[in-house]
């Protein structure tokens, strides 16, 4: 099935609605033959062109999502990068944005599930490295991800792109870490006396 590539048409709310146990088999095989056929670790069924709620993600397991709605959310967010199979500018120039650190969902077939990043709580990654490379966050962000396709929501709206706009300057130790944008484009986690030597060649404390 081609993927639908109009940000239009991926505007509209999908409501829930009910399946049947042949549905629920039915479209978790569909969902999964196409995350393998377009990669990728998430898809939801309206980017198939199909109004129905229901997604799948694939970062420790595969997981089918149907009908899942957001009950709890955390406080904590992360500035996450992100790319979606259905806009094309963002595989080669992925998207900035804020995702929270875990939630909690309830879907019919698989009741409620929390996602939430491996670091144990009150700790924070020591490099962008051990930040990328944290599966639950992925898996965290991802989920997020497609169910906001199911909300008609997409990484290139205002309300989930980070932005850099300064409302009140933070104080950092020198040798407070911090998550730094270099030139490249690149992040990195570094002592802030650093990332400081660093700001007038065009990087960004994030």
């Amino acid at each position: 099935m081609k993927l639908i590539k109009d940000p239009t048409k991926l505007k509209s709310v999908i409501n829930s609605s009910t399946f049947t146990k042949e549905e629920v088999d039915e479209i978790s095989t569909l969902l999964l033959q196409e995350l393998k056929r377009h990669g990728g670790i998430g898809l939801s069924a309206n980017q198939l062109g199909i109004n129905k709620r229901a997604c799948v993600i694939n970062v420790k397991e595969p997981l089918v999502l149907i009908n899942p709605r957001v009950v709890e959310a955390s406080k904590d967010t992360v500035a996450y990068v992100e790319q979606c199979l259905s806009l094309d500018k963002t595989m080669k120039k992925p998207v900035k944005t804020v995702r929270h650190k875990s939630f909690t969902i309830e879907c019919d077939n698989l009741g409620t599930v929390l996602f939430s990043a491996d670091i144990e709580a009150g700790k924070q990654w020591e490099t962008s490295d051990e930040f990328f490379s944290d599966e639950g966050l992925l898996e965290c962000v991802c989920a997020q991800h497609e169910i906001d396709h199911l909300n008609g929501i997409l990484i290139t709206d205002s309300s989930r792109r980070y932005t850099t706009t300064v409302t009140r300057e933070k104080k950092y130790g020198r040798n407070e870490r911090v998550m730094v944008k270099l030139s490249d484009g690149s992040t990195e986690f570094m002592k802030y006396k650093k990332a400081e030597s660093l700001l007038n060649s065009g990087a960004e404390i994030l």
